[in-house]
């Protein structure tokens, strides 16, 4: 383990936490702007474990999360390095929106992922979270949830490489639906799986969901699942728990078949197994009456139902996903 470790303007030594950002250029003031970052340097040997929250501006579940996380760290019994970034689009997070609203030729910064040196506004933040995060980096978490127009439940989605696969595993209880993603994609976690490293995508809450206990139950939720994983990696002391088995498969979106107000069912779960052709929810139109219906279209699981009741034809309504396998060997034990 070598003496100190540099990211962007931190420079920390074994057993310290410093704060500190990734520079990326400066205002119309002349003034530096940043991505803050927060590097816990352990006292140990161990993996460098990133936490990035807030790539989407309108979901505070990632910040919120890796604050309670931090929280339960010691860094004197920390084997390794976490860079915790809490929010990677502060344009975004300060108009508390998707993206940034400056922005409109790149938006999403979740798409467009490492972005570029000489592109776009989004894009230019982007190349600068990676330039710092690629080669000091062996373990990627970013944290997502529904934001403005949706809720999502548990759900991972998983660089298709046995690093990631296992990382996902690591996160514990409650996180049964890990769904395979592609290497080499235009989000933080891609990118890392296509260098072999440890890259998930985790989806917990929504902006339905950020008021008073209910906030909190989201971000201790997902805080215990990194703290998990730290305990998995040997990060910190303490036995990790896991799922005895996985569930696997891929995602549908689930469409509005007309315009008007969308109600789900009163008693649907999420994240259970339904039939195929069971009630997910019905449109009414402005009299009351029920112009259309949204169904499961196979048999599949729950785990995200949009937040506004209005809809259009075509809105999405639904995340449903299919199950195709059930695997015990996520851990590569």
């Amino acid at each position: 383990m070598s003496e100190t470790i540099t990211i962007g303007t931190v420079t920390a030594q074994p057993g310290e936490v410093k704060r500190g950002g990734i520079p990326i250029s400066g205002d119309m003031y002349g003034r530096p702007r940043e991505i803050p970052i927060i590097v816990y340097r352990g006292a140990g040997d161990g993996p460098i474990l990133w936490l990035n929250g807030a790539t989407h501006g309108d979901e505070p579940e990632g910040p919120f999360s890796i604050f309670k996380a931090l929280a339960q760290v010691d860094v004197s019994q920390l084997s390794g390095t976490i860079v915790a970034v809490p929010v990677m689009n502060v344009a975004a997070f300060n108009a508390g929106t998707r993206g940034d609203p400056l922005d409109s030729f790149a938006y999403d910064m979740n798409r467009l992922y490492p972005g570029r040196a000489d592109g776009y506004p989004t894009e230019r933040v982007a190349y600068a979270h990676w330039e710092a995060m690629r080669d000091d980096c062996d373990l990627q978490i970013n944290i997502h949830s529904g934001g403005e127009h949706s809720y999502l439940a548990h759900m991972i989605f998983a660089s298709d490489n046995p690093e990631s696969l296992e990382l996902a595993a690591a996160m514990g209880p409650g996180w049964d639906l890990v769904f395979r993603s592609g290497t080499g994609g235009n989000n933080p976690s891609s990118q890392m799986g296509a260098l072999g490293k440890g890259g998930i995508t985790v989806e917990l809450g929504g902006n339905c969901r950020t008021l008073t206990g209910d906030f909190h139950a989201i971000a201790d939720d997902l805080a215990a699942g990194y703290l998990n994983v730290m305990r998995h990696y040997g990060m910190i002391p303490g036995d990790a728990a896991y799922e005895s088995s996985w569930r696997m498969g891929y995602q549908i979106p689930l469409l509005a078949p007309a315009t008007g107000m969308y109600v789900g069912k009163a008693d649907l779960p999420f994240e259970t197994e339904l039939a195929a052709g069971a009630l997910i929810g019905q449109i009414y139109d402005l009299y009351g009456d029920v112009i259309g219906e949204v169904r499961a279209p196979q048999a599949g699981v729950v785990f995200g139902l949009r937040a506004r009741p209005s809809v259009i034809e075509g809105h999405w309504c639904c995340f449903f996903g299919v199950v195709e396998e059930i695997v015990t060997d996520l851990l590569g034990r």
